[in-house]
């Protein structure tokens, strides 16, 4: 069976937030579920401990299915300074386009991003 993730999308002046590991790989925000908590707790949870931003609201976008894992994959609003924490060595915003996709993400996380893309336009500004 496969291990259920949050997976959190945030967008802050219209930059995705990425989060640096110390293996160098950029990851959106997030981690493993919890056995008492929702997968939108798991989520919430996750941003503030590697990003040290307060969730403000999340909403369900889809499911993902990788290799390893399914990624609950939610869009976020947040409060705070973005300041790396737990397992980040640091914090990373790329305006949609200009995202690295390159060796240093995942398959996985390229692939949320450009479902999220696909289907969640950019707010007009």
């Amino acid at each position: 069976m496969k291990r259920q993730r949050a997976t959190v999308i945030v967008e802050i002046d219209g930059k995705i937030l990425l989060v640096e590991n110390r293996g160098g790989l950029l990851l959106l925000p997030g981690g493993g579920i919890n056995a008492d908590e929702s997968h939108a707790q798991a989520a919430a949870r996750e941003l503030t401990e590697e990003t040290r931003l307060l969730c403000a609201s999340l909403q369900f976008l889809f499911s993902h299915e990788s290799q390893t894992n399914c990624h609950h994959v939610f869009r976020a609003s947040a409060s705070g300074t973005p300041l790396a924490g737990d397992d980040a060595m640091a914090l990373h915003f790329f305006a949609r386009g200009d995202l690295p996709l390159s060796a240093r993400m995942s398959a996985a996380t390229r692939q949320i991003i450009e479902r999220f893309e696909d289907t969640c336009p950019a707010a007009a500004g």
